[in-house]
């Protein structure tokens, strides 16, 4: 019920809303803002795991949103034309950060191609947590203690180092690797699960 629920409220972007800022209604932009700032800051977040770049990119990206409001056809496509957005501006500036090796395999983790198709409005949490679980146990026994540490109880990665006695290094080198997994096995299906792990867990 509690999946529900959440699902509902994302979907809850009034078509009258959604039409002012299209015309360049600032109030209506303020209301949006309001409403995807916090679910869009802890997507980014979860991909830079910085909050300094973090805060930038949100910037950015209501920027290109508004700047491209005119692009917004349908109402109930907003949710996912707003986070598809977010997604790749994010991967455009990780890509900036070539000269970082951590970087160069986290991005190959988690890039997707992407168009503006309905990813958001489309999930089926429940269909999704399933899937997840799935693949989640069919990862390696170290692998799957890090991804559930860090998704599903929502752990630092330095609590999580701590907890196993590893290091920082070593829970990213398995986060990347549970993605790479995801990724794998999800195919055109995979950013949908990454909008779905960051989004409702």
């Amino acid at each position: 019920m509690a999946d529900k629920t959440l699902k509902d409220n994302m979907h809850r972007v009034d078509e009258s809303l959604v039409r002012r800022f299209t015309l360049g209604d600032m109030q209506a932009f303020d209301e949006i803002y309001s409403m995807f700032n916090y679910k869009l800051q802890k997507f980014i977040f979860s991909l830079v795991k910085n909050p300094t770049d973090t805060e930038d990119l949100v910037h950015e990206v209501f920027v290109k949103v508004w700047e491209n409001k005119e692009k917004l056809k349908a109402h109930s496509a907003f949710n996912s034309y707003l986070f598809t957005i977010g997604y790749n501006t994010t991967i455009s500036f990780l890509r900036r950060r070539v000269h970082d090796t951590r970087y160069v395999e986290y991005v190959k983790s988690v890039q997707v191609e992407t168009d503006e198709v309905d990813l958001v409005e489309q999930l089926d949490t429940e269909e999704m947590r399933e899937a997840l679980n799935v693949l989640v146990e069919k990862m390696p026994e170290r692998q799957r203690e890090v991804f559930k540490m860090k998704h599903f109880e929502n752990c630092s990665y330095k609590e999580i180092a701590e907890a196993l006695n590893i290091s920082v290094n070593t829970v990213e080198n398995h986060i990347v690797k549970a993605h790479r997994f995801l990724k794998e096995h999800m195919g055109k299906s995979y950013l949908a699960m990454l909008f779905f792990i960051h989004l409702f867990l």
